[in-house]
């Protein structure tokens, strides 16, 4: 790592008083001293409260403004950091279990590494939803400790992706006699007890056991240092505090406890520190997987006694420190007893901390941090070839096609005959027929499927219906709106191809077009104006459709105007199925019409969901089917399905045709990519073997069936990207100019 290496670190910071504050204090401190110089900044999150930082901290974040985080990820981008390091813990962040932090890691552009500061047994779904997308933003994660690693593999986190660094300690060369002094605590016996005062710090458990051990030590001194913690205190004062200070006395132990009520800085902490003849650690439960109160303690080679809790089971193992169980005074009792009468067994305690705490001292931590961080430079700088796409064939769409149409799904590569057809499948599969004429299969699967639309077509409603059973019975009487678009844009498609299908298509269109008059849903409306700007293209305006094609884009555009925030320049409230559609609808009709404003709204918002669609190396993330993704919230990373990339590979050609722009082609190949193996699981979901494409993929594995859908997305976007980077090789080039269709203004 070079001198010009520019670390920033995220998270809470001093004046602020918490444990984060002060380690990403420390860390800091400890990385700008460490040999080769990095420059360091801090981005300290803000909890509603006015701080006075320190200069080192040059931005800070409201929790809860969502907005914030995506203009504190601009402001490092524009800084130029080589790595963001977060310090991680739920509660320090806005949104659904801190789920606003990603908002910030999915948009910065330098690699991430993330301290865990908690690491559950088992998390809720809304944590184990931001663990899992942490983890995918992140270069690596950071633990610290060796359960935290087992805890985070057995539920699914990749090894490789943790490194294991303990937590940094500072070290007093105080002498204890030195120490006890400046307390005024000279010739007494001092068990000690820091940190923030909570009601899960147990300290009820260590007071009820000082009767025994005053009887037996008159001259001990129970410290417990530390102010209440500010989220404590706001909603409940100091009663936690009272209620010791009772029981202490109705114990008769008043005189051996002493409160210290500071919130002391790092210096004045390890002296005190070095006072103490035993630290008593008595928390409540085991679910801890760090302590930076135990660290401290043992770093700095003191005799502890402590609970079984994850962190303290692992360092003070080897006969580092004692164990006692949860809530027992009396064993709490008998230990510190077993210490304080037997000072040689005391002092082994002490070497063997003081030696394991060699490794734990904040410049051996920072070297570690800079060595994970310098690893990562190299890393990321690696580039990518691209991989091979193959060429549109369609032996997989023909072996799903029988005499009736194309059967919905498949098991693994057979036709799954008992789920029937759908008009949707056949639309595409038209659609798909029509952008590869030349193809052998291309005649009879065109065929088919245009003999299915057509018999689809309700004569009642003037609307298509959509589910047939393989008795080749109907299931329904009406397809719902994005059917009827869906099957006016393969119409339009193949009778733009001319010949006995084009004609058949067009006859089958003229019967159809009432079909998409009075569509409700947006991306119905939105592939309605994909047909309807196509077909103005093709063959002029008619002002009826113009007229309704101004009407949608109206509509679409409305609805963007209501939702849209700038965190959140979207459509609609939550990601879900199709997402690139809506942009490419306006995209379409602007480009036809000659709208200026619906081609830019279209334009800016189909950006800023390949932003959302990148993952951290570069590649494609489609948003999966787990569940809608809201704002603010954790995205589903799994299940993501071939749909989804044809939806973009088609809105960012259309984009490329509008524009000009080459970076739209680079997009549409990159998303194809994902379905060849540059995706999380490194699988390919094309199945070369049969010419199909697998219907998704899972957090553990693909979906091995090669069903209709999935397998006419492959297709369909592969010929969209053949067709398009042919055009770009023309001498006219790739822009198709706008053209204006005159319509009234208004419905």
């Amino acid at each position: 790592m070079t001198a010009a290496t520019r670390i920033a670190l995220l998270g809470n910071h001093s004046p602020r008083r918490c444990g984060i504050a002060t380690f990403t204090d420390d860390l800091a401190e400890s990385l700008a001293n460490d040999p080769t110089a990095p420059e360091v900044l801090v981005v300290a999150m803000n909890d509603g409260r006015d701080y006075a930082y320190p200069p080192v901290v040059q931005l800070s974040v409201a929790q809860d403004d969502l907005a914030a985080y995506e203009a504190t990820a601009d402001a490092l981008n524009a800084r130029n950091i080589d790595v963001l390091c977060v310090q991680h813990e739920f509660g320090i962040f806005g949104g659904p279990a801190g789920s606003f932090l990603l908002t910030l890691l999915r948009r910065v552009r330098a690699p991430v590494v993330t301290t865990l500061h908690t690491v559950l047994e088992s998390f809720t779904p809304e944590q184990w939803a931001v663990i899992e997308e942490l983890s995918a933003l992140s270069a690596r994660l950071v633990v610290m400790s060796e359960r935290a690693v087992r805890l985070l593999v057995a539920q699914g986190i990749p090894r490789d992706k943790i490194a294991f660094i303990h937590h940094g300690v500072h070290v007093s060369a105080t002498e204890r006699a030195v120490a006890k002094a400046d307390l005024g605590l000279t010739g007494r016996t001092l068990v000690m007890t820091f940190g923030l005062l909570s009601p899960n710090k147990g300290i009820e458990t260590a007071i009820r056991a000082l009767p025994a051990v005053v009887a037996a030590v008159p001259d001990l001194t129970y410290l417990v240092l530390g102010e209440t913690h500010p989220h404590i205190r706001a909603r409940h004062g100091e009663a936690y505090r009272d209620s010791l200070k009772a029981l202490a006395a109705e114990l008769g132990v008043a005189d051996h406890l002493r409160f210290d009520d500071r919130f002391v800085d790092n210096e004045e902490l390890i002296h005190d520190l070095a006072a103490a003849d035993v630290y008593l650690v008595p928390y409540l439960t085991r679910e801890q997987i760090t302590s930076g109160t135990l660290a401290y303690a043992l770093g700095n080679g003191r005799a502890v006694v402590s609970t079984p809790f994850w962190h303290a089971e692992e360092l003070l193992a080897d006969g580092r420190g004692m164990l006692v169980p949860f809530q027992d005074p009396q064993a709490i009792a008998g230990a510190l007893l077993s210490l304080l009468a037997e000072p040689g067994r005391r002092q082994a305690l002490e070497q063997r901390a003081r030696q394991f705490g060699e490794r734990m001292r904040w410049p051996a931590v920072a070297g570690e941090y800079v060595a994970l961080f310098g690893s990562l430079r190299v890393v990321t700088a690696l580039p990518q070839q691209p991989l091979r796409l193959p060429a549109a064939r369609l032996d997989h769409v023909a072996a799903l096609v029988d005499d009736t149409g194309m059967f919905q799904h498949a098991l693994h590569a057979l036709p799954n005959l008992s789920e029937g057809y759908t008009v949707d499948d056949n639309a595409r599969a038209l659609h798909l027929a029509a952008l590869l004429p030349e193809r052998p299969e291309a005649a009879r699967i065109a065929g088919r499927a245009l003999s299915f639309l057509h018999h689809g077509l309700n004569p009642a409603t003037g609307r298509f219906r959509n589910f047939m059973g393989y008795d080749r019975r109907w299931l329904d009487e009406d397809g719902g709106d994005n059917t009827q678009a869906r099957c006016l844009r393969a119409l339009v498609a193949a009778a733009g191809g001319g010949g006995g299908i084009g004609r058949a298509a067009a006859e089958v269109l003229n019967r159809a077009w009432p079909a998409i008059g009075a569509l409700e849903s947006p991306r119905a409306q939105a592939i309605a104006l994909m047909a309807l700007s196509e077909h103005a293209l093709q063959s002029g305006h008619e002002l009826q459709r113009a007229v309704l094609a101004r009407r949608y884009a109206a509509n679409l555009l409305r609805l963007h105007a209501a939702v849209a925030t700038p965190a959140w320049p979207w459509f609609e409230s939550t990601l879900s199925y199709s997402n690139a559609k809506l942009p490419h609808g306006l995209i379409a009709f602007g480009r036809a019409f000659g709208d200026a404003t619906a081609l830019a709204t279209g334009l800016s918002t189909l950006r800023w969901l390949e932003q959302q669609q990148t993952a951290p190396d570069g590649g494609f993330l489609p948003v999966g089917s787990e569940r809608c993704y809201a704002a603010g919230e954790a995205r589903p990373l799994w299940d993501g399905q071939p749909i989804e990339v044809y939806a973009t590979v088609s809105a960012v050609l259309e984009a490329h045709r509008a524009t000009g722009d080459a970076s739209w082609l680079a997009a549409a190949r990159r998303a194809l990519e994902w379905l060849l193996g540059r995706n999380p699981l490194k699988l390919s979901l094309y199945d070369a073997s049969t010419g199909g494409c697998r219907d998704g993929l899972h957090r553990d594995r693909l979906n091995a069936n090669q069903g209709a859908e999935s397998t006419l997305a492959l297709w369909l976007g592969v010929a969209e990207y053949e067709a398009a980077s042919v055009a770009a090789l023309l001498p006219s080039g790739p822009v198709m100019p706008p053209r204006a269709v005159a319509a009234p203004a208004g419905d």
